[in-house]
């Protein structure tokens, strides 16, 4: 005779299946990854770099999406509104979580309709000035701010992006008033940069290194916590006597919110193992990046942490919202 299972246990059973079975079956159909950018820029390098070695890493197929516009709004909402079983994915630059939402007024997605699955890269930045501007160091830019207030010109990438937060705080961290700049997009602000037209700028790596080798401009600091392999020699505004002035951008994986535990925990191992492989991290290095990984936890707290700090930048100097 054999014996009964009792249906408490039955059903406990039935339950687990559906956990046990949607980790190792995925993916079993190609997967997305959302890119809220232009094609050719740094996150289509990361991007394409990620969708590869995904591919490799979980044995399925995984494509790139360039969904752009609205200062990546459209893009995250796109997945924000995609089915959640984790075969559409974005990646995300800090900023469509720490800055936009505080600038645009038309927004239909909050962080809490994502889950987080881990970060992949952070991208440092520069603080560099033209070629024959009177500073030398970043002592003398701060003095010679002061000494001409508003006279100095600081480009950005756009009104309320996050080059021009960087730029903002690095002229309250020096304590010094200059004139913002606010052109549409990278390409141009570097290119003015070259010319000479604009005496400063807070650059990404990416962009800065090869001008500042090139003798096309001068970089006098990098914005983030240690100093960069590819500038060794340039301090960091830290080590200088300006502890306030630290900040950086990154790149993360988020999913749907309500997409299994399972397909995120598979995602964040596979991405764990990735950003800490030769071929991702001679990738980043390359373009003025560096490997970078947590946990979804860990993920959320650093998003949450970012918010709440530009948002009161940007309360602070009564940026206006972009729409």
């Amino acid at each position: 005779m054999l014996n009964r299972i009792p249906a408490w246990a039955v059903l406990a059973l039935a339950s687990l299946a559906p956990l046990a079975q949607a980790a190792p079956s995925y993916p079993d159909k190609p997967v997305t990854l959302v890119i809220p950018f232009p094609p050719g820029g740094t996150s289509d390098v990361v991007g394409r770099q990620l969708a590869m070695q995904l591919g490799e890493e979980l044995g399925g197929t995984f494509v790139v999406n360039n969904k752009a516009g609205a200062s990546s709004t459209i893009g995250a909402t796109f997945v924000a509104r995609a089915p959640k079983d984790g075969y559409t994915l974005l990646l995300s630059s800090g900023s469509t979580f720490t800055v936009t939402p505080h600038l645009m007024t038309k927004i239909s997605y909050t962080l809490d309709d994502f889950a987080p699955v881990s970060a992949v890269a952070t991208v440092p930045f520069a603080f560099v000035v033209k070629k024959d501007f009177a500073a030398q160091t970043v002592a003398e830019y701060a003095a010679y701010a002061k000494a001409h207030p508003g006279k100095v010109n600081n480009a950005t990438n756009g009104l309320g992006s996050m080059v021009h937060l960087l730029g903002e705080l690095a002229a309250t961290g020096m304590g010094v008033e200059v004139t913002q700049v606010h052109y549409k997009g990278a390409a141009p602000a570097t290119v003015d940069m070259i010319g000479g037209v604009v005496d400063s700028n807070v650059e990404a790596l990416t962009s800065a290194v090869p001008n500042v080798r090139a003798g096309q401009y001068r970089a006098l600091a990098v914005l983030s916590a240690q100093r960069q392999p590819l500038l060794p020699d340039v301090p960091t505004f830290a080590e200088l006597g300006y502890p306030d002035v630290v900040g950086e951008t990154w790149y993360a994986v988020f999913a749907p919110a309500g997409t299994p535990a399972p397909v995120i925990e598979r995602l964040n191992a596979a991405l764990r193992k990735i950003t800490a492989s030769e071929q991702f991290v001679r990738t980043m290095q390359q373009i003025g990046n560096q490997p970078r990984s947590s946990s979804p936890a860990e993920l959320r707290d650093i998003t949450q942490r970012e918010s709440q700090r530009w948002g009161a930048l940007i309360e602070k100097l009564k940026i206006p919202p972009v729409q």
